[in-house]
């Protein structure tokens, strides 16, 4: 009786161990799937009298960077009445995002709304042409560790390229890039230095 008893046990045993190694013969693992890369943005922090920009916000939702227009404060002068810049990207990975450019908190921290401008030039993709002042008649202002937010702009990378640090990809245009006292005949105020200061790439 113990043979005849031990004989299924035994068939069920072979029969569920060898569906076990059919089954193990079929399974097909899926490799992860690769993480998409995202823009990179690295910047340092003004000296006195310095403009930079700098890397502020990530937004995933279009994988782009805000980026800030500072001033290194409190700076020497205390009569800055606007600046003017040009603010140059390598088209060919980066792209403007239209309608992003704003004025920040350095020009109006008396309430007085400036005077802005920031578009890119028909025919020169890679250029931003920006200015910002106080209305005629108003006095100059001082930045400050407070008020030290010249304007803000996004930046976003071509869709599907990829590029180191270097050489920068956004910079100022050194010959075209000033700040402004409120006289009347708006002199240059050639303490205030523009420097590049910020690398983004995407690998």
């Amino acid at each position: 009786m113990r043979r005849i008893l031990w004989a299924p046990a035994f068939l069920i045993w072979a029969l569920l161990g060898c569906g076990s190694k059919e089954s193990d013969r079929g399974t097909t693992v899926t490799p992860p799937s690769p993480v998409p890369s995202s823009l990179a943005c690295s910047s340092s922090l003004p000296q006195i009298d310095d403009v930079v920009m700098t890397c502020r916000t990530h937004f995933a939702a279009d994988d782009s960077w805000q980026i800030d227009v500072v001033i290194g404060s409190p700076t020497t002068s205390t009569d800055i009445g606007g600046f003017a810049f040009d603010i140059l990207f390598d088209p060919t990975v980066l792209t403007y995002v239209p309608g992003s450019a704003g004025w920040g908190e350095m020009l109006v921290q008396d309430g007085i709304t400036p005077l802005f401008s920031a578009e890119t030039v028909p025919g020169d993709p890679g250029r931003l042409v920006v200015g910002i002042y106080r209305p005629g008649g108003q006095p100059g202002v001082q930045g400050t560790t407070t008020y030290n937010r010249i304007m803000v702009f996004r930046v976003k990378a071509v869709p599907g390229v990829q590029f180191d640090q270097y050489p920068p990809r956004l910079t100022f245009d050194m010959t075209r890039s000033e700040a402004i006292d409120s006289s009347p005949s708006a002199q240059a105020i050639t303490s205030i230095k523009f420097r590049d200061q910020i690398l983004l790439s995407k690998q």
